[in-house]
C-alpha cells in the first residue's frame, strides 16, 4: 500500500459553516459536508414532507440550518490525508 503524502500544506476553505452536536458542517455546491475531520458528504432526506439531514439520530431541518449558519470563512487542513485521497477531494471540490 502506498503511503506517500503531498509535502505542501493542503487546505480547503469553506465560506460558511455551522456547528451541530459537536460537529462542524459546511455547504459546498449545495451539498452538506461534515468537515470535523475528513470532509464527508451528508445527503438530504425527507421526513414527513420536510427536507433536512439526520445527524447523530437527530433531525436537522433546512430552516434550522439557516439559523445556525455562520457566514465566515472556515479552513480545514487535510494535509494528513494520503495523496490519492487529496486528489479525490480535488475532483469533488473542483479545487484545480
Amino acid at each position: 500500500m502506498n503511503t506517500e503524502f503531498i509535502d505542501k500544506p493542503y487546505i480547503i476553505t469553506y465560506s460558511n459553516h455551522f456547528e451541530f452536536e459537536n460537529k462542524i458542517f459546511a455547504f459546498r455546491k449545495k451539498v452538506l459536508f461534515n468537515i470535523t475531520e475528513t470532509p464527508r458528504a451528508v445527503f438530504v432526506s425527507s421526513n414527513n414532507g420536510t427536507f433536512g439531514y439526520w445527524i447523530n439520530r437527530k433531525w436537522l431541518s433546512e430552516s434550522k440550518i439557516k439559523e445556525l449558519l455562520k457566514n465566515e470563512p472556515k479552513q480545514v487542513d487535510v494535509s494528513h490525508l494520503q495523496w490519492y485521497q487529496q486528489i479525490n477531494l480535488d475532483e469533488v471540490f473542483n479545487l484545480k
